[in-house]
């Protein structure tokens, strides 16, 4: 607990939600606007969207996650500890796959593969991202579980910090991402499903970014002060 106390008062942490914050409102706020327009007909540009290609809250997305995978790249090289460099790839695929699309191309491919399964009223392509993203889950904890075991306290205690995060992201990003597309809805029950999933994606992507923020400057510019 005190390990965690350390990194949710530093001050680089509180630094990084004063910058993104304020900026990430303001792209919620155009969000609501969107997704209310989208159910009711009157369509509003994709960049109000969080979660669209080329909209304001995707290019901030790929910046956090990206600056994720630059910090954590660093922590490692500096103390070589495994699990940084297995949150720093897995920062990186999450920047790559948001940019590139990696799982709505895949999943296109790899659903018409699968089993049929009328008792879930969901389209095989979703089922087929869906798969990907439990691949590359299970693919990321079974790393974190090899590395932990060299692993000491603090650095488990930063991870299991991020992990949380991760585990959001991904309950918004697949699970409820499901809901969206289960079965016949009305438009505005499937545009509030489509606004929770990225604001929650969203909140929880903010919150690994001023984490890891608060664990960098912790570990890499004041590692040699002692802990408080």
């Amino acid at each position: 607990m005190a390990e965690t106390g350390r990194v949710l008062t530093a001050k680089a942490f509180a630094r990084a939600l004063v910058l993104i914050v304020p900026y990430a409102c303001l792209l919620i706020g155009l969000s609501v606007a969107a997704h209310y327009g989208a159910a009711t007909g009157e369509w509003l540009p994709a960049q109000f969207y969080l979660s669209k290609e080329e909209s304001f809250g995707e290019f901030l997305e790929y910046s956090l996650t990206a600056a994720c995978a630059v910090m954590l790249g660093l922590l490692w090289w500096r103390k070589r500890a495994p699990v940084h460099l297995t949150n720093a790839l897995l920062f990186v695929w999450l920047t790559l796959d948001n940019w590139l699309e990696v799982h709505e191309h895949l999943g296109e491919a790899i659903g018409p593969a699968l089993p049929s399964m009328p008792i879930v009223p969901v389209e095989s392509n979703h089922l087929g991202e869906a798969l990907l993203f439990g691949i590359v889950g299970a693919i990321w904890l079974a790393g974190l579980a090899t590395a932990l075991r060299s692993t000491g306290t603090r650095d488990a205690i930063h991870t299991l910090l991020l992990a949380i995060c991760i585990g959001v992201a991904a309950f918004f990003g697949v699970f409820v991402d499901l809901l969206v597309v289960w079965g016949e809805s009305d438009p505005m029950r499937k545009q509030f499903l489509a606004f929770i999933e990225d604001g929650g994606e969203f909140v929880a992507i903010i919150a690994a970014f001023a984490i890891a923020a608060a664990i960098f400057d912790l570990e890499y510019w004041r590692a040699d002060k002692p802990a408080v």
